[in-house]
C-alpha cells in the first residue's frame, strides 16, 4: 500500500558542430514495474501523490518509516524522471539539488507535513496546487507554490478527510475536516474531478469500502467551496464498486484509477482502470499480469508527460517479493488513455 513520486527531465545533448544532436527524441516507461529503491525503506511506503505537470515535482506520501512500523505519516520529497536524450536511459529518483528553484518553490511541504502528522496514521495525500506566492527578500522575491493538502487520518478512531492549506498564510494551516465528506466510519483518498466539479473519495460507510461521489458546490474558490459545511448527497458509484473492497480512486482527466480485491482478480488487491465516456464510467478493467500479482497492489496514481513519452507513467505501492520491505514503491509505464 504505497506508492511515491515527482518529476523532473534532464535531456544531455550531444555537441556535433555547433548544435546538439540527440539520439533518442521520445521515452517510454517500461511495462514491467520498476521498485523505486532510492525512495524506499524497509518498512511500508504508500499513498503517493504527484499533481504537478512539469517534469520536476512533489512527492508526498505515506509511510511508517518514522515510527519504525507503528503510525503513519506523510513524507515530502522532490522526485525527478529524468532521460537522456543521448543515452536513453532513465531515471526515477529523489532531487537534491538544494539550489534548484523548484526545490526552493516548494520547500515549504515541510511545514505541511509537519502540521498534519500526528500520533495516529495520516493516508492518502492529494495535492492540489493553487499557483504562486512570494515574499521580499533583500535580492528580490522569493517564490513558493500553494497548495492545498488533502489526506485522511484517524485521530477521532476514524478516518476522517482534511485539508491544511498556505493560501491564507505562507505557513500551513491548522488542519480542518471536509465536513461534507466525513461519517462515524472510514472516510479516505479523495480525488477531484479535472474541473473540480465533484470529489471522488473511498468509504466503509456501508459495510465494505466502495467508491463514492459528491459535488463540489461552486463558490469564488476551491477552499472556500472545501469549506464549505452545506449538507449534500453523497452517492456509491455502483459501477465502479463490486461487494468487497474497492479503495484510493485517483483522477487525471478522464481516466480513473483505483484498488480493489474483488474476485477474478490476481490475487489481493489488483490495480483497475476505468474510463469517463459519455457522462459515465465505463466498466473497470483490470491491469492484467504485467502490473498485478498474487500479492497486493495499492494506491495508485498517473502521471501524463505528454509528448515526451510514448507511455503514461504510473506508481503504485505492492508487498510483492524482492522489495525492501513492508510495501515498496513501484513505477511502470501504461497505455495513453487519457484526454
Amino acid at each position: 500500500m504505497k506508492p511515491v513520486y515527482a518529476i523532473l527531465l534532464i535531456f544531455a545533448p550531444i555537441v556535433n558542430s555547433c548544435y546538439p544532436v540527440y539520439k533518442y527524441h521520445v521515452g517510454t516507461f517500461p511495462e514491467k514495474p520498476v521498485n523505486m529503491e532510492n525512495i524506499n525503506s524497509e518498512f511500508d511506503d504508500y499513498n503517493s501523490t504527484a499533481p504537478t505537470l512539469g517534469k520536476t515535482g512533489p512527492l508526498c506520501f505515506s509511510s511508517n518509516r518514522e515510527s519504525y512500523g507503528k503510525d503513519f505519516d506523510i513524507v515530502y520529497m522532490l522526485l525527478d524522471v529524468i532521460m537522456s536524450k543521448s543515452t536513453g536511459i532513465l531515471t526515477v529518483d529523489e532531487n537534491n539539488r538544494y539550489n534548484f528553484d523548484i526545490y526552493a518553490a516548494n520547500l515549504n511541504l515541510n511545514d505541511a507535513v509537519s502540521r498534519v502528522n500526528t500520533g495516529n496514521d495520516e493516508l492518502g495525500p492529494y495535492l492540489i496546487p493553487q499557483g504562486n506566492g512570494h515574499i521580499k527578500v533583500e535580492n528580490g522575491n522569493l517564490n513558493y507554490q500553494n497548495y492545498i493538502m488533502l489526506y485522511a487520518a484517524n485521530e477521532s478512531g476514524n478516518l476522517d478527510i482534511k485539508l491544511t492549506q498556505n493560501l491564507t498564510n505562507r505557513t500551513y494551516s491548522i488542519p480542518q475536516n471536509i465536513v461534507f465528506l466525513n461519517s462515524l466510519k472510514d472516510d479516505a483518498y479523495p480525488a477531484l474531478t479535472s474541473d473540480s466539479s465533484e470529489i471522488y473519495f473511498c468509504s466503509n460507510r456501508d459495510t465494505n469500502f466502495d467508491i463514492y461521489r459528491t459535488e463540489i458546490i461552486k463558490k469564488s474558490d476551491l477552499l472556500s467551496a472545501l469549506s464549505d459545511s452545506a449538507p449534500r448527497s453523497v452517492i456509491k458509484v455502483g459501477l465502479l464498486s463490486s461487494d468487497q473492497d474497492d479503495k484510493c480512486p485517483f483522477i487525471i482527466g478522464n481516466l480513473m484509477v483505483f484498488a480493489s480485491n474483488r474476485s477474478g482478480g490476481y490475487g489481493g488487491f489488483d490495480l483497475y482502470y476505468s474510463i469517463f465516456t459519455n457522462n459515465s464510467w465505463s466498466a473497470p478493467v483490470n491491469f492484467g499480469e504485467k502490473i498485478n500479482t498474487q500479492y497486493d497492489e495499492y494506491r495508485p496514481i498517473v502521471k501524463v508527460f505528454e509528448v515526451d513519452f510514448t507511455n503514461d507513467f504510473m506508481i503504485f505501492s505492492s508487498n510483492r517479493p524482492g522489495g525492501n520491505g513492508g510495501f515498496d514503491l513501484y513505477y511502470a509505464g501504461i497505455d495513453k488513455m487519457t484526454d
